[in-house]
């Protein structure tokens, strides 16, 4: 299984205005088959917010990377946004 972060930074108002974007991008993702959260750190920097995008439970790593790549283009983020985004993947050890 893995697990996969996706995380960027942001100002305080463009975050609140696309949380509810991301969490359909992740519905849509996810297809009832990986378990997602949209999370924030706990503290702002240089008056930055870092959201993660977290997916769980991944057990098909090529066809869920297809179906998150067609989810983040239909869900119409800002290209400022696709381009900052970081993707991490971890498996359990």
């Amino acid at each position: 299984m893995q697990h996969w972060f996706v995380y960027y930074k942001l100002d305080p108002q463009s975050a609140r205005e696309l949380a509810p974007r991301l969490r359909q991008l992740q519905s849509e993702a996810a297809a009832g088959e990986v378990q997602t959260r949209l999370m924030r750190r706990a503290d702002e920097r240089e008056g930055m917010v870092t959201l993660m995008e977290v997916y769980d439970g991944i057990a098909e790593p090529q066809a869920f990377e297809a179906r998150l790549a067609a989810a983040v283009s239909r869900a119409g983020l800002p290209e400022s946004l696709a381009a900052k985004r970081r993707l991490e993947r971890f498996e359990d050890a």
